[in-house]
């Protein structure tokens, strides 16, 4: 396995920051607010002898600062366009969970041609409720009380990680906790309202013309099995899974079974065309 090569960038007013390991076919991961990229390398250090992966840090997340106005899945796809820019990535596959996966559909409407699989993880393609929308106002209100977004983190681990793994691995709810400290009350703010204002890609799914695997957890209370599922269903190339003892953390509850899932994925649907076409380039 190749050593960890971290790399930053000015984009859209804010520092960016990523981190590639492995060698092998390129693979983007976008990970969950409020964490940050290390949320994602339990699952990448499992699949860093077979594929190069960019762990990407949130605009607002990590080492990612937030710059300036609201952070929205079009402001995140941009960012995200502009480390593949500068890592000179042409195609790559793209995972994401939660807010990662939001931006992936935002990412096929804008960037379709540097996509060549994609893997939704507890991401589901339906916009907030009006219900949901109220929450997240409650939530902003809160935070900005004495010792509100220390609150908001906690209710945040205690929700996103399953009953399950809390029950059995409460060391996984500690990490997310603890990944959770660096992200400002500001960055909380741009975020919800970004996440309010996300649109409905139900759409944008039947237009989704690569392979799609869409992973969800059955103990997920903010993308639903049954809402992930509308994934395989409108996708023409989809497949599902379903973790059943797993929350909307799924990756960082259950890496070893998420990277068997993904590696399985994109043994057979990436790598053999990222072949193909690297075999149509030397020629």
């Amino acid at each position: 396995m190749e050593i960890e090569s971290p790399m930053q960038l000015e984009h859209d007013g804010a520092r960016l920051f990523a981190t590639t390991i492995g060698t092998g076919p390129d693979v983007i991961l976008l990970h969950p607010t409020p964490v940050h990229h290390a949320f994602w390398l339990p699952v990448a250090e499992l699949l860093a002898d077979r594929y190069r992966l960019t762990l990407v840090d949130l605009r607002g997340h990590g080492q990612s600062t937030a710059g300036t106005g609201v952070i929205t899945m079009t402001r995140l796809a941009d960012d995200t366009h502009a480390v593949l820019q500068a890592l000179q990535i042409q195609q790559a596959a793209f995972i994401g969970c939660s807010i990662g996966s939001y931006t992936l559909y935002e990412y096929w409407r804008r960037f379709p041609q540097e996509m060549a699989a994609l893997v939704v993880t507890c991401g589901k393609p339906q916009p907030d409720t009006e219900a949901n929308r109220e929450k997240r106002r409650e939530s902003m209100h809160a935070a900005q009380q004495p010792g509100g977004l220390q609150k908001f983190f906690d209710q945040t681990a205690d929700t996103l990680v399953g009953p399950t793994a809390k029950r059995l691995h409460p060391e996984v709810r500690a990490a997310a906790r603890a990944m959770m400290d660096g992200f400002s009350l500001e960055s909380m703010l741009a975020v919800q309202q970004g996440l309010m204002q996300r649109p409905d890609s139900v759409s944008t799914l039947e237009t989704i013309h690569v392979p799609v695997c869409a992973l969800a957890g059955g103990e997920d209370p903010g993308s639903t099995p049954t809402e992930m599922h509308v994934i395989a269903e409108r996708v023409p190339h989809a497949e599902f899974h379903l973790l059943a003892d797993a929350g909307h953390y799924a990756p960082l509850e259950q890496p070893q079974n998420m990277a068997t899932l993904i590696a399985d994925f994109l043994d057979r649907e990436y790598r053999p065309q990222h072949s193909a076409r690297a075999a149509r380039e030397t020629h």
